[in-house]
């Protein structure tokens, strides 16, 4: 059994302290050779989630905060035009701001900053609630073309600190689209001791019976219910383990900088082809 447990190995129903309330799973990212003569005490795992998981609870927000920027960008925009001071009217309250642009604003002009606040509180609502799956997927379907640009990139590796592999890369089913979400800045340490009880399915909640086990095992796994059960049967293949890696380094070693607006880079492409007809 010990040959299941090496680079690639994923564990289900492991705890992330990024993501307390999901049941990740942990794909093992230490050394080969480290695990396969135990030559380590601990060992680390990249959390990651099914796809469809990982859409109704990281890109979900993701797209919120894309919104929330797009209406900061047309806002900005519209200082600029109004001669406002964007930096005041940022820290303001909503219903501040609003007030401010009304009265600087046509008739025509208040319908569409009306929208723009409406939206603002429908925002700040999803982010300050708990917002049900049902209402999740009504969001995302309204930005459909927001969602299907950001799956875009995740599948063709570009989707900032997060990657994809698909189902083929760890069981039988061939699937491009299914799979594994990998958080490359999410790392998890488990003890080694871990490995042999698991590899040897003795993480049964149901069949354990000490509760000092019980404890024990919960400190690193899901084990609070008749149904967990935590179980390493799976391997990410070469290349697509590699490619997880080498996504991991790059992860770390890339500085994160301030992008340009939406807007902005829509003003700059306006300007560029003007100029030739100047």
């Amino acid at each position: 059994m010990s040959d299941k447990f090496t680079q690639g190995t994923t564990i289900e129903y492991v705890r992330s302290a990024k993501y307390p309330s999901i049941k990740c799973e942990g794909i093992v990212i230490s050394a080969r050779c480290d695990l396969a003569q135990e030559k380590i005490s601990q060992f680390h795992c990249l959390s990651a989630m099914n796809i469809d998981k990982w859409i109704y609870e990281v890109l979900f927000e993701n797209v919120i905060y894309e919104r929330k920027n797009s209406i900061s960008g047309n806002i900005k925009k519209y200082c600029e035009q109004k001669n406002l001071d964007y930096g005041t009217l940022y820290g303001m309250a909503v219903d501040s701001v609003r007030q401010i642009l009304m009265k600087s604003a046509s008739q025509k002009e208040q319908k569409s900053i009306q929208k723009i606040i409406d939206e603002i509180n429908n925002i700040e609502g999803l982010l300050k609630t708990k917002v049900e799956k049902k209402e999740k997927k009504a969001f995302l379907f309204k930005n459909k073309k927001i969602v299907e640009s950001k799956l875009k990139s995740l599948y063709n590796s570009s989707f900032p600190k997060f990657a994809f592999i698909p189902e083929k890369a760890y069981s039988t089913r061939k699937s491009n689209v299914k799979g594994l979400v990998v958080d490359l800045q999410d790392v998890i340490q488990l003890d080694m001791k871990v490995k042999e009880p698991m590899l040897a399915y003795e993480y049964d909640y149901a069949l354990q019976k000490s509760q000092e086990m019980k404890e024990y095992i919960n400190k690193y796994f899901f084990f609070e219910s008749e149904s967990d059960f935590v179980i390493a049967d799976s391997v990410v293949t070469s290349p697509w383990i590699e490619y997880v890696l080498q996504m991991f380094a790059n992860s770390f070693i890339r500085i994160g900088v301030d992008n340009a607006l939406s807007y902005e880079i829509e003003d700059y492409c306006t300007n560029f082809f003007m100029e030739d007809n100047k």
